[in-house]
């Protein structure tokens, strides 16, 4: 088995749109589900302003939020 670590660069319109992804699209929606939607859409427009406020600025360079993403890929093959 091998395992590559493998890097590639992810864009998103904005910090309130990857937030948004973050916080509907994924596994971690579960953190606001069953709240009303001005409760949740508080909490991203709160999560948004924080990632935003603390991201070094090179990755809110042209109006867009963009970062390198690591990941680690194993790559196996059956014996024979």
């Amino acid at each position: 088995m091998r395992v590559d670590t493998v890097v590639q660069g992810i864009a998103f319109p904005s910090v309130l749109d990857y937030v948004r992804f973050q916080l509907l699209a994924t596994p971690m929606a579960g953190l606001l589900d069953g709240r009303p939607e001005s409760e949740r859409q508080a909490v991203i427009d709160r999560v948004a302003s924080e990632v935003a406020d603390t991201s070094d600025p090179a990755m809110l360079a042209g109006g867009v939020f963009s970062f390198p993403q690591e990941a680690y890929v194993g790559t196996a093959s059956a014996p024979g």
